[in-house]
């Protein structure tokens, strides 16, 4: 179960967007605060700088996120001891809890999953689930990605 979540998580995933009963937990947080909250259970205590790499958004994104969370006391943010400039983050006990009550919702889910596949038919929906993040996370096909990219222009300029 962890190593999907991971999957989840590291390839820019919103996990709980897939299962109706996080609906009650979207009353109190956002998917993306939610996000935030299952990956500081993952890896505990994170700087701003590494929890905006781990969910993909911009420093300024995450501070607004941040400041969000900390007002309904779900984490904690203090300075660095070894370095003022940096911030620390951390989930408070009604944080931990509510992050815990997302990762067994997705575990009971993820358990009926196992349940009804054999071990091999596991070992293959991983390689697939991993394979399609994979794609989701890069935009999809070569075609897509090219034309994502802007082109150079080169501009005429008159004397």
């Amino acid at each position: 179960m962890e190593q999907l979540l991971e999957l989840f998580l590291s390839n820019g995933l919103r996990p709980l967007s897939l299962f109706a009963d996080a609906a009650d937990l979207e009353k109190k947080v956002t998917r993306s605060e939610l996000t935030a909250l299952l990956l500081l259970l993952l890896r505990g205590e994170l700087t701003m700088s590494e929890l905006a790499v781990q969910l993909g958004a911009p420093l300024s994104t995450l501070t607004s996120l941040a400041k969000r969370l900390e007002k309904k006391g779900l984490i904690a943010r203090r300075p660095s001891p070894v370095d003022q400039r940096i911030t620390l983050v951390d989930l408070t006990a009604e944080g931990r809890d509510m992050a815990s009550r997302a990762k067994g919702m997705m575990a009971a889910y993820l358990k009926r999953i196992e349940d009804i596949l054999t071990p091999e038919e596991m070992n293959q929906f991983f390689t697939l689930f991993i394979k399609v993040a994979r794609a989701m996370q890069e935009g999809g096909s070569p075609e897509h990605a090219a034309a994502a990219k802007p082109a150079v222009r080169k501009i005429t300029i008159e004397d």
